[in-house]
């Protein structure tokens, strides 16, 4: 696990746990990182017919206990464990959850929303997560409420909630999000960009004939 700012500002470089080593993965499979932690290695080398998607369920099916057992919370602190970037945070309590991934560089948003997000004021909802468990942070607002009823009651925007304990958060539906996003802005440019032709085509058409007339 990499420790985060709050974790280095408490417990020196080793941010309070011992920091994996890293070896190159297995041939047989084909990942994304060029660089994959030890116990991801290992699972391939035991397990060489998984797959990273069920390598994935299998990391977040973990209890938050046995992910920390290693690391001392100080009083006032819970753990945040950020499931697709294997990093916990130790972050003081009342905490928003959109600031504390985003101060210890968490990748929040997907693709197009890096650029097109409310910057926290709730009303994009490009920031949304799953928290294991819910109440470990601070209940829906009336703007999670209005903005994510409709998608998946599980969701919650980071941007709206506070931490109150141990927490394990899960960023792929802002990820999943933001490619959706980035397809509905890539096929609305080419539609406007298109109809831009056509509008230039009739406009030129049309004052060809009204020329004609006069």
């Amino acid at each position: 696990m990499k420790p985060g700012g709050v974790a280095h500002w408490f417990f020196g470089e080793s941010g309070g746990t011992v920091s994996p080593t890293y070896a190159p993965p297995a041939k047989a499979h084909d990942h994304d990182e060029p660089q994959v932690s030890e116990a991801y290695a290992a699972f391939f080398k035991e397990n060489p017919e998984k797959t990273d998607e069920e390598y994935q369920k299998i990391r977040k099916d973990r209890t938050v206990n046995a992910d920390l057992k290693d690391i001392p919370i100080p009083e006032g602190y819970a753990p945040v464990t950020f499931v697709e970037d294997d990093v916990i945070i130790i972050a003081p309590i009342g905490s928003n959850l959109r600031k504390v991934a985003l101060d210890n560089n968490i990748e929040l948003y997907g693709d197009v929303m890096k650029f097109l997000n409310c910057r926290g004021l709730g009303l994009c909802t490009s920031c949304r997560v799953t928290a294991d468990p819910n109440d470990a942070l601070t209940p829906p607002t009336k703007m999670e409420k209005v903005h994510l009823i409709r998608d998946n009651p599980k969701y919650r925007l980071s941007c709206q909630c506070e931490v109150l304990g141990p927490v394990k958060v899960s960023t792929k539906p802002a990820k999943d999000y933001g490619k959706l996003m980035n397809n509905f802005v890539r096929n609305v440019s080419l539609l406007g960009f298109f109809s831009l032709i056509m509008l230039t085509l009739l406009l030129v058409i049309g004052f060809d004939v009204v020329g004609k007339w006069f």
